[in-house]
């Protein structure tokens, strides 16, 4: 079960955003994709959150990528984004 509602999305360069209910959440340090069950994770503040499971496309964009960009829209209206770094488990 997830903590947050998660929508994936291949950006035109080829990199992965993850539009987020939350913007607390797009304060991540690390991003964590298990290549075998699919389950997208954020460590922040020392805990891992579930971002649930990312469909095939996204794992492939996954595995070509560094970094993910982290994106939510905060209670004023006003957008946030944010780089993280992506590990991926096997």
């Amino acid at each position: 079960m997830s903590d947050i509602i998660a929508s994936y999305e291949v950006q035109r360069g080829g990199g992965v955003s993850i539009l987020l209910d939350d913007p607390t959440f797009v304060r991540a340090e690390t991003v964590l994709v298990d290549l075998r069950s699919g389950e997208v994770s954020a460590l922040l503040q020392q805990k891992l959150h579930s971002f649930g499971a990312a469909p095939a496309n996204i794992l492939m964009a996954f595995r070509e990528n560094r970094d993910v960009m982290l994106k939510a829209i905060r209670i004023d209206g006003s957008h946030l984004e944010l780089l993280s770094a992506i590990v991926l488990v096997h």
